[in-house]
C-alpha cells in the first residue's frame, strides 16, 4: 500500500531551487514537515490557522519571509500533500453555487 507524502519546494526568483519528497510516516505530518526542512537547511516556518486551512482545502500551502524567524534566501517554501497512486482529491468544482447563495 502507497502512503502520503511530501513535496517541498524552495522558490528563488519564481523557480523552484530545491525540491524534496519525504514519506508522511502514520499521519505525522509535522515530523514530513521537520524532515523537509532538515534537509533544506532551514528553520521551522511559523504554522499559522492560514496554512492548516490551505492543506485541508487545497492540500498545499506556502510560507513567505515573514513565516521564518530567521533571514532566508529565498522567496518562499511551498509543501503538497501527494497522494498515492490513484486516489483523487476532493474537487471544489463538484460544488454548487446556487447552492452557497
Amino acid at each position: 500500500m502507497e502512503s502520503y507524502r511530501l513535496w517541498g519546494r524552495i522558490i528563488r526568483h519564481h523557480r523552484i531551487a530545491k525540491s524534496e519528497t519525504v514519506p508522511i510516516e502514520g499521519g505525522d505530518l509535522e515530523g514530513a514537515l521537520l524532515e523537509i526542512c532538515r534537509r533544506f537547511d532551514v528553520q521551522r516556518p511559523l504554522q499559522l490557522p492560514k496554512h492548516e486551512r490551505d492543506l485541508e482545502a487545497f492540500g498545499r500551502t506556502f510560507y513567505s519571509r515573514e513565516h521564518f524567524t530567521e533571514p532566508i534566501d529565498f522567496q518562499k517554501l511551498e509543501i503538497e500533500i501527494l497522494l498515492p497512486e490513484g486516489e483523487k482529491r476532493p474537487s471544489a468544482a463538484s460544488r454548487n453555487p446556487l447552492s452557497d447563495a
